[in-house]
């Protein structure tokens, strides 16, 4: 066989494999507005996209000094998701804050796991780190996820953190009933003054959402803060999603079934939680904030759902990819930070604050009116 054949053989089996990976890539497009009550699996490929996509443009790299023709392979997919693409990663640079007046407010979120550490001494480092923080970005809403206290006076380390970050008013709600002096919940501080307040919560599911009303100016707003169902993947279903190895044919089997009904029963969940939260953002009187844990990226249902209603401010203001988680799965926007039309982002900005298995993210909003 002549060393052209040979090339010629390589170049083929390559081209396959990249057929293979641009499929992928379009099923993952199917995420956005098919349920995953109806076809799950678009839902899970839909979570692949960002790795899906990076891979399908190395491909384009790699043909563009190879065979140039077989770049459309990989290019009409991308562009037939363009949609997807321009929420996921944005080629302008980093907006810079500018005009900051009366008519402007920052936006905090963040979900900081529970101030999470090793051991007790570490986690109050960890605490104070982030309180630390949030003193300093001088937000005038704050949304934290995943908040944790121990305190046999159980809402004193609520009142606290709310002096401590000379926030005026604070809402809590607990996931679950409080239980042996521990809070751990989803908690809005602001400087603004409190006007009205609600929960997000039906049978079957945790409290995964609240609502505060806040008056700005002359005008009531109500700020959404959210946290999603989460997968729930232990750390040994992480490693194997990230280097899928089993003893056997038997086990793998077992191990993709685990992991793929954990997946489905997750975005089953987060579609019945947006299709609440959709009715209550539909029958809001007020311009709307919603920030918060999605734990699902933009190319999902749930996204697609909410930036129909909402201008995404990373969209409007973000650079770069705004890679929001920091565990070990990679590439994962999961956190957002969303306005009503009479909003205008001024600037958004992801933090690389590593205290927590998510970054913090932020944005500054004027009213138009």
């Amino acid at each position: 066989m002549t060393r052209k054949k040979k090339n010629s053989i390589i170049t083929i089996m390559i081209a396959f494999v990249n057929i293979g990976f641009a499929l992928l890539l379009g099923l993952s497009l199917f995420a956005s507005y098919i349920p995953a009550t109806n076809f799950p699996i678009f839902a899970i490929a839909g979570l692949y996209y960002p790795v899906l996509l990076i891979i399908n443009l190395a491909f384009i790299l790699f043909w563009i000094f190879v065979k140039r023709k077989y770049i459309l392979i990989s290019l009409v997919i991308i562009l037939l998701g363009f949609t997807n693409l321009n929420n996921t990663f944005k080629l302008s640079a980093a907006s810079k804050v500018s005009n900051i007046d009366s008519s402007t407010f920052k936006v905090l979120s963040y979900n900081v796991r529970q101030f999470q550490a090793s051991d007790k001494f570490t986690r109050l480092i960890v605490q104070n780190d982030i309180l630390n923080f949030l003193s300093e970005q001088k937000a005038e809403i704050i949304c934290l996820q995943e908040f944790q206290s121990h305190n046999k006076h159980i809402y004193e380390p609520l009142k606290q953190i709310r002096d401590t970050i000379n926030s005026g008013s604070y809402y809590y709600e607990s996931y679950y009933n409080p239980r042996y002096n521990y809070l751990t919940g989803i908690v809005t501080f602001s400087k603004l003054e409190a006007v009205g307040k609600g929960k997000l919560k039906f049978e079957g599911s945790r409290t995964f959402g609240i609502y505060t009303d806040f008056v700005l100016g002359d005008d009531t707003i109500r700020v959404f803060n959210m946290h999603l169902a989460s997968i729930s993947l232990q750390p040994n279903d992480i490693d194997f999603v990230i280097k899928p190895e089993a003893k056997d044919n038997e086990q793998f089997k077992s191990k993709v079934g685990h992991i793929y009904n954990k997946l489905t029963e997750a975005f089953i969940l987060r579609q019945k939680q947006v299709e609440l939260l959709k009715e209550e953002i539909l029958k809001c009187p007020y311009d709307i904030i919603l920030a918060g844990d999605f734990n699902d990226t933009p190319s999902s249902y749930v996204y697609n759902e909410i930036s129909n209603l909402l201008n995404d401010s990373f969209s409007d203001k973000g650079s770069g990819m705004g890679i929001t988680y920091a565990g070990k799965i990679p590439l994962l926007r999961i956190d957002y930070i969303f306005g009503s039309n009479n909003f205008t982002t001024v600037n958004f900005k992801k933090h690389n604050i590593l205290r927590s298995d998510h970054y913090p993210v932020s944005a500054i909003f004027k009213t138009k009116n």
